[in-house]
């Protein structure tokens, strides 16, 4: 019967570049692994061939026993089948399969299945293995072990991801679901007639700047319009050039790109000797269909180009004169020279290392995915666009590219896999009635049942952290779902559409075994808070105290800096208090408009990682908000020796934070640091004469360096009123002993200020912490420029 069913769904699939999604439920292994093969031959009896896929995961018995049927039932068939476990999905991503069969008896990792949802072409087919879901519920998968912490056991876990899954199957076309202990089928795709796919073959332009074996290598009219774009590049640009390229996963972005790249590269080499080409991704992977077909057009255009790798990936593409390297977006802004860069999955990049890349580089192209696997949502778009084309000096070129390349317009599956886990999922559109009620701040504060309670909110709740800068994952879905730790909250308009969105994780409340393995360096598994109190500040009481960390939060793109933020802050602290939590956390990337955020909002710097994090390359700074005395106690200790340990380390690992950032994590919070260093008379008479006379800066940076500890040590009540570019003067030359053309730019303010401006500061310092000792002349600093 299944042998049928899937010749005829596949020969509709085939006749419109179509896949088709077959879902075979049981409980008997062989069975299961015998209705995947003949599925397979319904497929190749309706025209399908090739080579697949099969996907388990080995380290379970009755997962190796459905792969051993499996084979067994394709043998002799002309059907070549790869079997690979999971855990080589990552590497997976990107290539291209005739079919693929999917056990997901004993794991649903939303991750894998949002990864291999784009590899099976045209045309073909996907089959998933699955128990039913009754029996589903009752057991853990791989993935919900992963989500369980100290605090709960296996039967606190939720199966609501399982539920979503099998709601999703049921509800979209293209999917066919059929019992195979019984022998019925369940549900039919709901597809009868289609229109057939029509291939149109790509235009290249009449008259082109790029070589047209370049444009002959597209497969798309869209790849054909992005290489165009590329054309912009030729001339040297009296203004910046940016290309902003956007897509759907499975639209050829990258590919173009590649091509795009060696295109321009060959038309530069023949006006100079070198052409440089930098890009970058999040991700080294991120880059490999990029680099692929960058090679591909340079071959094509009759060079040979030699590519370096470390660690099997690419890191460098040499070709007669056409360098193309591969650096991480933080190197990236180290660089001097590039007449090219290229930023593939920019969404993914921290918007103040594009800012820096913008403003480094002329000729520039940034793409991302709108919706799938890597998708951003268009608030990547909206926002970054809107940063562009405010900056005066740059053409700002935008393209979004529709056309799959793998397979058909309005592929079933592909359309499935973005609504089962939310990949295309947007915010509410804002009228001008919702921002009336945001300016009165009328909203309602949403718990979980709520958001939960239909598709539409859910929908709502997640786009918004889509288009809200994060980097967002299947498994995002799927934590958020089953993890017993995790919840969700949100504020609502009156009209019902989201505003704000929170994910928030119980931490804490720990036993005494816990703590003592956490304080014996073993990994304590989702709770970040209470694991640096134990292991850098030695508390092993604060770990018995609960609270909440907030893991994201997100205001919809359309009504930012209204304050709603902190409504939803104030009102997640509220909670917290009405069930017994001693404090709220949250943790970040370093960047100092965010860190300013939730400085102002009360909430105090306990921990900075040692170093920045390699993909990123952001510090990660953990911030704590306590409820009652209790945690206020611990918080005042973890914070007072964070400030000491920063102070003193802002010539070592710190040094390149940027002086607003360390000024926001060494704010006062009325508690004293320590007994200040004194200086010694010698010290003093020093910095005197350098303040009023001939001394040098560099004969008195001992003393200097006290001089702004005991600044900093200092609570407000305790200290000079100094304006900001002097604590960031304070901070760039003295603390991080910067040269002093780098510590002017890192304070904002010229050299020559830097230097006057210096002088006048120990003045000021030396008259409130000394006076008595000398006589010192008032502070006066209103002819200084900074640039703030």
């Amino acid at each position: 019967m299944i042998f049928e069913i899937a010749k005829r769904e596949m020969e509709v699939a085939r006749a419109s570049r179509h896949r088709r999604l077959f879902v075979l439920v049981g409980t008997d292994d062989k069975r299961l692994a015998e209705a995947a093969a003949e599925v397979l031959r319904g497929y190749e009896a309706a025209g399908g061939g090739g080579e697949g896929l099969y996907v388990f995961q080995p380290e379970f018995s009755d997962a190796n026993k459905r792969m051993n049927y499996f084979r067994d039932a394709v043998a002799g068939s002309a059907l070549e089948v790869d079997f690979r476990p999971y855990k080589d999905t990552p590497r997976i991503l990107g290539t291209t399969y005739d079919f693929a069969v999917l056990d997901l008896v004993n794991d649903l990792k939303p991750n894998d299945v949002g990864r291999l949802g784009g590899v099976v072409r045209g045309g073909g087919v996907y089959i998933f293995l699955v128990p039913p879901l009754d029996a589903w519920r009752r057991y853990v998968t791989k993935f919900q072990s992963t989500l369980l912490v100290p605090q709960f056991t296996p039967s606190d876990i939720r199966h609501r991801l399982k539920e979503r899954f099998w709601r999703s199957l049921y509800s979209h076309r293209g999917v066919v679901i059929y019992d195979v202990n019984r022998g019925v089928l369940l549900k039919s795709s709901g597809v009868e007639e289609v229109q057939p796919h029509e291939p149109k073959k790509p235009e290249p332009p009449e008259k082109a700047v790029l070589p047209l074996k370049i444009y002959r290598l597209a497969a798309t009219q869209d790849q054909v319009e992005v290489l165009k774009l590329f054309e912009n590049f030729y001339q040297k640009p009296r203004r910046k050039q940016a290309l902003v390229v956007i897509a759907d996963r499975g639209r050829g972005k990258s590919a173009a790109l590649g091509l795009g790249l060696a295109g321009i590269g060959h038309k530069l080499r023949k006006a100079k000797s070198r052409v440089q080409i930098v890009v970058t991704a999040m991700e080294y992977g991120n880059l490999e269909t990029l680099l692929e077909f960058a090679i591909k057009g340079l071959e094509a255009l009759g060079y040979k180009p030699g590519a370096e790798r470390e660690g099997g990936e690419v890191r460098a593409v040499k070709a007669s004169g056409i360098f193309i390297d591969v650096v991480t977006p933080y190197m990236l802004l180290k660089r001097e020279n590039a007449d090219v860069v290229a930023v593939d999955e920019a969404a993914a990049v921290p918007l103040p290392v594009l800012y820096g890349v913008h403003r480094r580089f002329d000729r520039l192209v940034f793409a991302t995915t709108i919706h799938g696997y890597e998708g951003a949502g268009r608030g990547f778009s909206i926002r970054f666009l809107k940063y562009l084309r405010e900056s005066k000096d740059t053409d700002v070129y935008l393209y979004e590219m529709e056309e799959p390349i793998r397979y058909g317009k309005g592929d079933p599956v592909e359309q499935w896999l973005f609504d089962a886990f939310l990949l295309n999922a947007e915010p509410a559109k804002v009228e001008p009635a919702d921002l009336e009620h945001v300016k009165r701040q009328e909203v309602a504060y949403l718990g979980e049942e709520d958001i939960l309670r239909d598709e539409d909110t859910l929908r709502q709740f997640f786009g918004i952290y889509v288009q809200a800068h994060y980097r967002n994952e299947p498994d995002d879905l799927g934590m958020l779902l089953d993890a017993p730790h995790h919840t969700a909250r949100a504020l609502a308009l009156p009209s019902g559409k989201i505003a704000v969105s929170a994910e928030l994780a119980s931490e804490g409340a720990l036993d005494d075994l816990s703590i003592d393995q956490a304080l014996r360096g073993l990994k304590l598994p989702g709770n970040i808070i209470p694991d640096r109190f134990l292991k850098y500040w030695r508390l092993p009481e604060f770990a018995k105290l609960k609270g909440w960390r907030i893991v994201r939060i997100a205001t919809h793109p359309e009504l930012q800096d209204m304050g709603l933020g902190s409504v939803m802050l104030k009102k997640i602290e509220e909670e917290a208090r009405q069930q017994g939590m001693d404090w709220v956390g949250v943790g970040f990337g370093v960047y100092d408009k965010l860190l300013r955020f939730w400085v102002r909002n009360g909430y105090v710097p306990i921990h900075l990682s040692p170093e920045r994090n390699p993909s990123s390359g952001e510090y990660s700074v953990l911030l704590v908000k306590p409820l009652n005395e209790k945690a206020e106690a611990y918080v005042k200790y973890a914070n007072v020796e964070f400030r000491r340990r920063l102070i003193h380390s802002l010539m070592g690992p710190y040094g390149d934070l940027l002086p607003t950032e360390v000024h926001l994590l060494l704010e006062d919070w009325g508690w004293e640091v320590d007994a200040a260093p004194s200086l010694s008379k010698n010290q003093l008479d020093r910095l005197v004469a350098y303040a009023y006379g001939p001394m040098t800066f560099e004969n008195v940076t001992d003393a200097m360096y006290m001089l702004a500890a005991q600044y900093f040590y200092s609570p407000k009540t305790r200290r000079p009123s100094l304006p900001d570019v002097a604590a960031r003067v304070l901070i760039s030359k003295v603390l991080q002993a910067k040269p002093w053309k780098e510590a002017a730019e890192a304070a904002g303010v010229r050299r020559g200020d830097l230097m006057l401006l210096l002088r006048e500061v120990v003045k000021v310092l030396l008259f409130y912490y000394y006076g008595g000792e000398f006589e010192v002349p008032l502070f006066v600093v209103g002819t200084v420029r900074g640039r703030d």
